[in-house]
């Protein structure tokens, strides 16, 4: 009985391999191993990308309304662990704030900023820095009329060979447009500080995936008390000096917990000599506490 079933399995295997070297059939061919990924710096977006993180080289498209600033901190984590080589930010909307990358981690000394207003020379200035190998990733706001196929396709080409990321970011109106990008996603800012997020193509199977970050830390987003219900401070008891406030113009505190006030005109316009040059003297103007909040620097 066992000579038998032995007898069996090798006719069966004989005809399978038999049928494996006959022309008209077809045999699939072991699936390749992933390509290298590097960490988005957030957990779901890893988990609904199928290469699990931003591909290491090549193009990638973040699609929203200009000028979007969450899209920069969405890619703060990136920007933090790639800095073997240069960190390019071309044709950003505004300048960027040096703190703000300072606290995510970012080296200035690393952090490459270039503008043109010709888009031709803006475009071939990326791609030459793409395909250099001195870039590790290179972030551009693409200007409208120059996001066309044949552009991107050159972009692309560029940070392959020259094993860079290549991060381009276009209007959402783009999102029913061909692209060669093998990675492209939808970004739509939600408050208070969450950005929604939809995969529209990326390498490894479908998209299609909606997925919302938080981009902040739960406790910046609690909204500040109103002034209103907080207790006005007590004057003191033993006190009878009274302050001549007329020349202090009056001033609402926005937010108590601060414990701004404002200097008098007189302490300011004392520090202004004549000798002074113009950067110092605006130098002293900026470093005064004239806003409760914008001298403020939070975490990210």
């Amino acid at each position: 009985m066992q000579d038998i079933q032995t007898s069996t399995n090798t006719n069966a295997a004989v005809s399978l391999d038999t049928l494996y070297a006959r022309a008209e059939v077809w045999r699939g061919r072991m699936s390749r191993p992933a390509a290298a990924a590097l960490n988005t710096g957030f957990s779901a977006l890893d988990q609904a990308l199928h290469n699990g993180g931003w591909p290491a080289n090549g193009l990638v498209e973040l699609l929203c309304a200009s000028p979007c600033p969450q899209s920069l901190r969405l890619l703060l984590p990136v920007l933090a662990n790639q800095q073997d080589g240069l960190l390019v930010l071309a044709n950003p909307p505004a300048r960027p704030q040096a703190s703000t990358l300072k606290q995510a981690g970012i080296h200035s000394a690393n952090l490459l900023v270039m503008r043109s207003h010709d888009h031709p020379t803006l475009l071939r200035a990326c791609r030459e820095t793409a395909a250099s190998g001195a870039a590790s990733v290179l972030v551009v706001w693409l200007p409208e009329g120059t996001d066309s196929p044949a552009n991107l396709r050159r972009l692309h080409m560029a940070a392959q060979q020259g094993r860079c990321l290549l991060i381009a970011l276009r209007s959402a109106n783009q999102v029913q447009h061909a692209s060669p990008a093998p990675l492209r996603l939808v970004l739509r800012a939600s408050p208070p500080a969450h950005l929604e997020i939809e995969i529209v193509k990326q390498p490894g199977g479908w998209g299609g995936q909606r997925l919302t970050l938080a981009l902040l830390p739960e406790r910046l987003t609690w909204p500040f008390a109103a002034t209103a219900d907080m207790p006005a401070p007590q004057a003191n008891k033993g006190s009878t000096k009274t302050e001549n406030t007329s020349s202090v113009p009056a001033f609402r505190d926005p937010d108590s917990r601060f414990g701004y006030r404002p200097a008098p005109r007189s302490s300011i316009s004392e520090t202004i000599t004549p000798r002074q040059s113009q950067g110092t003297v605006l130098s002293e103007l900026y470093s005064s506490t004239q806003s409760p909040t914008h001298n403020l620097s939070l975490p990210l």
